[in-house]
This record gives C-alpha cells, sequence and structure tokens, in this order.
C-alpha cells in the first residue's frame, strides 16, 4: 500500500494540470483518485537486498553480494563455475586480476564485495554507475 507522502508531488501535478484543463476541480479529483488507486494496487514491496542479490544470481549460498561482471568465474578469474553456488570465501581466494590485459599490473586482485567496490570508488572520487542483471 503506498505511504502517506508517496508520489504527493505528482498527484498533485497531476490534479493541478487537470484543474488547468477542465478549469473544474470534481474531474480533476477523480483523476487523481484514479491514478492514486491505479498506483496503490501496482505497487510492490521493496526486496531486501539479500534477497535480491540472491535472486539475481549475484549471492551465494551464504547470501553475501558479489561483485562480477559474469554469471560465472571463468572468463574474469583463475576460477571456474557459476558464482551462485559457492560461498563468499570461495570466489575471494580467487585472483580477479588474472586474466586482465594488464595483469602485470593488477594480478592479485581479490573479487570485492559490492560495499568494498563503492568504498575504493569513493576513495578515488570516482562516478559509479553499477548494472544488475538477472
Amino acid at each position: 500500500m503506498l505511504q502517506t507522502g508517496d508520489g504527493a508531488v505528482c498527484f498533485s501535478a497531476a490534479f493541478l494540470l487537470a484543474v488547468v484543463l477542465t478549469r473544474r476541480a470534481p474531474p480533476a479529483a477523480l483523476l487523481a483518485a484514479v491514478l492514486y488507486v491505479f498506483a496503490a494496487m501496482f505497487r510492490f514491496p521493496p526486496v531486501p537486498p539479500d534477497q535480491a542479490a540472491r535472486s539475481n544470481g549475484a549471492a551465494g549460498p551464504d547470501g553475501v553480494p558479489v561483485l562480477m561482471h559474469d554469471e560465472t568465474l571463468d572468463r574474469t578469474t583463475n576460477g571456474s563455475g557459476p558464482v551462485y553456488k559457492m560461498a563468499f570465501a570461495q570466489p575471494r581466494r580467487l585472483d580477479a586480476g588474472l586474466r586482465h590485459r594488464m595483469r602485470d599490473k593488477y594480478g592479485g586482485e581479490k573479487v570485492p564485495t559490492p560495499q568494498e567496490a563503492v568504498e575504493e570508488c569513493l576513495r578515488h572520487r570516482l562516478t559509479t554507475v553499477f548494472d544488475v542483471k538477472g
């Protein structure tokens, strides 16, 4: 269910636009009410982060999210197999820089958690874009 204040600006804008276009309050109020009911009917509760990571294959059986480019470890590390089948300690032991074209510089890098990656980006003042696949 929608909480108080959810989308208040959108519903107010829709109401005001309808008032301006129709110059009557009842149709505008009806439009805002229909939009609110529609939004309430199709609102889904947020998924807990650990459950979302697990359902997208980004977390193993222990529920710890792992930051990987692919669903498997084969192309980007010296390991193999799907990420979702391994506890975090397993990919963590792998070398994430071994198959990099600049492996001399990046060899020995560990598979990070999303939190570690964000902290590293903040430390270097980088802009971060996360693409959640699944």
